[in-house]
């Protein structure tokens, strides 16, 4: 029985992603995960082939598939560089044709990461690299400027690097509140299926899918000493709508429908060995949570936290701040029973 067309559309879509993936047999995976014959499914690969979607080298005991790219690698001067030209001009006639919700996001993060760099980096030059194949569409936008971390870290008078990450996290941090909204990175890395930044030895990995955000610290590269490298994937069939992105971060309470509520990773406070136990650690954890109406906290991979840091965090700040909802989720008991204990302290004034 042959297939309908959406249903060729299916499998073949799923092909290509295994090819994407360099899975060492995607005919095989395909015609098991869909029960169809490897004839069949090796037939779509030779029409993939044919049309310039993907490259097969038939050198080896078997074919190795893998996925024809176009790209564009520019670079620029900054002063007097405009996003939306160079988005204009080389990025959209790559792209043009992918569905309508994937375009907004690309032109969204795309302009948004561009001009962050003409603006904040305080480099000369920018270089920007678009990927485009069957399956996703990627950006990388390097500097070589001050770099992200040390911008923010000089801007609030951080300790540490690694604590500008958290302040990204947060969102609605900018260090030029006059022309900035604090909003570009935070909206995003939330859209995009993936978003990197490595800067001064640290890398930033958010994935959308996966609900997870990571924080590596790399001491042995040397090009991540200097400036910024922001990197961007999206596949072309995501359902990603930027609107829907955009209420997904608005307090139920908001009724002007404004950035009013923010998601942290709790663990991004702590770093390696450490244990989230002090004062000091929840104040830089609840730095600006008062700009905000609503503040989910999520504790994976928080297996226990002290006494002084659940006080502080639970107790201290909603006093100091009513109108502030503090909603703790994927707590372990541990952090659970310390957090019940400190909002059981909370006293009525």
């Amino acid at each position: 029985m042959s297939l309908s067309f959406e249903a060729r559309q299916k499998v073949t879509y799923a092909l290509l992603k295994e090819m994407k993936k360099r899975t060492e047999n995607p005919i095989v995976t395909i015609s098991n995960k869909f029960d169809i014959s490897k004839q069949t499914i090796y037939r779509y690969a030779q029409t993939l082939e044919k049309e310039g979607f993907i490259r097969v080298d038939r050198s080896g005991k078997s074919n190795v598939y893998s996925l024809s790219e176009r790209e564009v690698h520019k670079s620029f001067n900054i002063d007097g560089l405009e996003e939306d030209v160079v988005w204009r001009d080389y990025v959209l006639p790559l792209i043009k044709d992918v569905p309508k919700n994937v375009l907004q996001v690309c032109s969204y993060g795309f302009t948004e990461m561009l001009n962050n760099a003409i603006d904040h980096s305080d480099a000369k030059k920018v270089y920007i690299d678009v990927t485009e194949d069957a399956v996703s569409i990627e950006f990388m936008i390097r500097d070589y400027g001050i770099g992200i971390f040390t911008k923010i870290q000089q801007a609030l008078g951080l300790e540490d690097p690694k604590h500008s990450i958290l302040e990204l996290a947060k969102g609605k941090f900018t260090t030029d509140p006059a022309r900035h909204s604090g909003e570009g990175i935070f909206f995003t890395s939330r859209m995009f299926d993936l978003f990197y930044i490595r800067s001064c030895e640290l890398q930033f990995l958010s994935e959308r899918n996966k609900g997870k955000d990571y924080l590596y610290e790399d001491l042995d590269k040397e090009d991540l000493k200097k400036g910024t490298c922001v990197i961007m994937e999206i596949e072309k069939d995501s359902d990603v709508v930027i609107k829907d992105v955009f209420d997904m971060f608005t307090a139920k309470d908001d009724e002007s429908f404004g950035f009013s509520k923010t998601y942290i990773p709790v663990r991004l406070a702590k770093h390696e060995g450490e244990m989230l136990v002090s004062r000091s650690q929840a104040k830089r954890l609840i730095r600006r949570f008062d700009r905000f109406m609503e503040v989910i906290l999520d504790f994976k991979d928080v297996t226990e936290i002290g006494q002084a840091f659940a006080d502080e965090l639970f107790r201290v700040f909603p006093s100091d701040h009513p109108n502030v909802e503090l909603i703790p989720k994927n707590m372990s008991e541990d952090v659970h029973k310390m957090v019940m204990r400190a909002m059981s302290n909370r006293t009525i004034q």
